[in-house]
């Protein structure tokens, strides 16, 4: 990130001279101001950011960026990171991208306005590589999220275990047709750590591979993420001719909607088909057939990823830190 002193080389004036031009104080020629001028556009150096380094001090503000506030799920995310940054006397700056990649460039430019100090990233939309630029106006850090930058702090769940582990449970309670369902519109197979969606689906087709059975693309639902959406889910299953007998419903929303479009069909769970949420969100347990989840650790990884945070913005160690966290099944009735 340039700095005044980066100015005053680049223009041939004093620091105090570049001082007085930002402060718009008087007794600068119009000659030397304009070449001020001209060395902080060329620098890319802004009168926010200079009134920060003239004071020693930065806005206070992390934002963070989530796809959603109205997701539970996002928003008990950033309920632990608002209630860590407050205990550091930081304020949050909450930014919904709406899956919006211009959303999500909006929020990085809290960064070079310098109305943040940090970003911390709960979802991306954008390639990494354009995000990581605005890594020189302020710190990141990626929470939700995998990232194999080794350059960038991380806080995530471990969601290949998780997803395997949920998806031998169901075969070992005597299920063999397990439909999956995903929030995202596609889901692109990577390599293990790369992709949170990938790992995911790759936990539930490994479970399924170790017991001889295929994953049936037919049983693969996409784009799923609401309530509504898991009803209309459960009148395509009902629909089919061959019919799953589980499914892992991508998020606890879905899962309830599956419940009650099952319910209404005289459904029975799990006997004619088990459901299973992910998250352990507090409908879970009060739904009428409680929700088998897939508990994340959403509080622990708000708070690890705000204090993470905390820690590069005082400068308080070096190095970057990366934590992974476990998921873990909550059995109830619905599988």
């Amino acid at each position: 990130m340039a700095t005044i002193s980066d100015v005053a080389r680049l223009s041939g004036m004093s620091v105090s001279t570049v001082s007085r031009v930002i402060n718009n104080k008087p007794h600068v020629s119009e000659e030397k101001r304009q070449k001020i001028l001209e060395a902080m556009d060329a620098l890319g150096y802004s009168p926010l950011q200079a009134a920060r380094q003239l004071r020693g001090s930065g806005s206070g503000n992390i934002a963070v960026v989530v796809p959603t506030i109205t997701n539970n799920f996002f928003a008990q995310l950033v309920d632990s990171i608002e209630k860590t940054c407050r205990q550091y006397h930081y304020r949050t700056l909450i930014v919904q991208t709406y899956g919006e990649k211009e959303s999500e460039e909006s929020a990085m430019n809290l960064l070079k306005m310098q109305h943040a100090d940090g970003v911390i990233l709960c979802a991306i939309e954008n390639d990494w590589d354009k995000l990581k630029s605005y890594g020189e106006y302020g710190k990141l850090v990626v929470c939700n999220e995998y990232n194999q930058d080794k350059e960038i702090s991380m806080v995530c769940g471990r969601q290949y275990e998780g997803f395997y582990k949920a998806s031998k449970y169901l075969l070992e309670k005597g299920y063999r047709k397990i439909a999956y369902c995903t929030g995202t519109r596609a889901v692109t197979l990577q390599d293990k750590g790369i992709n949170i969606d990938s790992d995911r689906y790759r936990g539930y087709m490994d479970a399924l591979a170790q017991s001889g059975i295929a994953a049936n693309t037919a049983w693969l639902f996409s784009g799923v993420r609401e309530m509504e959406d898991g009803r209309k889910i459960m009148r395509k299953i009902l629909e089919l001719s061959e019919k799953p007998d589980a499914v892992i419903a991508g998020s606890d929303e879905v899962a309830a909607g599956m419940v009650m479009e099952a319910l209404k069909n005289g459904v029975k769970i799990p006997q004619d088909i088990a459901i299973m949420g992910v998250d352990d969100q507090p409908l879970a347990s009060y739904l009428q057939i409680p929700l088998t989840t897939i508990w994340q650790p959403v509080q622990d990884e708000g708070r690890c990823a705000a204090k993470e945070m905390v820690r590069q913005l005082k400068g308080e160690s070096e190095g970057i830190r990366r934590k992974e966290l476990d998921l873990k099944l909550i059995v109830r009735q619905s599988a």
